[in-house]
């Protein structure tokens, strides 16, 4: 039997209240760049915080009775939902600043031979007409092909958090696909490792997404031990 509607209901219209309410007290921190690119990067950040809840539910779920696993696993596809669209959000956000007015405030970047446009992000303009773009593979570059990748794997994910999605991939191969969850939070985690060292500086810092990861693997780690202990037993 699925959730019913009123519980899915209340699990969203509470996720959506604490995505406004951590954006508004993280909004002081960003008050110096232009509304557009505050945005970009809240959203950004509130992403990574919500993939890193998806992956706290399932160990905790082990300290539950065994009553609340149905409630559990549908509050992690909302919150996984919700993940997804504010990072979805985030790469539009991105790419109108890069092809529109006002341009994202960026330090340590030369963007002379940059391509124009939102391609500017992957790609570096060809002094000859009639060839193609090179790929641009600075540590820029880099950070912003793993944003790209993490954003399919992101998208796939959100077509696919629907019990109507499950049933039509089947129980394994959706279970496949969202066994990537992990891999997108270590893409993205690095993505953002990557843009706060050679681009943004402040107000972003190591230890904001740091302090964060190091908790999700630290449960993480701790569950995985406790279950193999019981099943040693």
């Amino acid at each position: 039997m699925g959730t019913p509607i009123w519980r899915r209901l209340i699990a969203h219209v509470s996720i959506l209240s604490l995505i406004l309410l951590g954006a508004s007290w993280m909004w002081v921190d960003f008050s110096s760049f232009p509304v557009l690119e505050t945005w970009s990067m809240l959203l950004g950040y509130l992403s990574f915080i919500l993939i890193g809840c998806t992956l706290l539910i399932g160990p905790l779920q082990s300290l539950l009775p065994a009553g609340w696993l149905t409630i559990s696993s549908s509050i992690r596809r909302d919150i996984g939902i919700w993940a997804g669209l504010t990072g979805l959000l985030h790469v539009i956000l991105v790419l109108v600043l890069f092809e529109n007015e006002p341009r994202l405030m960026i330090i340590q970047e030369n963007r002379s031979e940059k391509a124009d446009g939102w391609l500017g992000l992957f790609f570096f303009a060809s002094s000859d007409p009639t060839m193609w773009p090179s790929p641009n593979w600075t540590l820029t570059g880099v950070a912003n092909y793993l944003g790209l990748l993490a954003f399919f794997i992101l998208l796939a994910l959100l077509l696919t958090s629907s019990a109507r999605a499950e049933k039509w991939l089947g129980g394994s191969s959706w279970k496949r696909l969202h066994l990537a969850n992990p891999w997108l939070f270590v893409i993205v985690l690095f993505h953002g490792l990557i843009y706060i060292q050679s681009i943004k500086g402040e107000p972003h810092t190591f230890s904001d997404i740091l302090v964060f990861a190091a908790m999700i693997w630290l449960v993480r780690s701790i569950a995985f031990i406790r279950r193999a202990f019981y099943r040693k037993r």
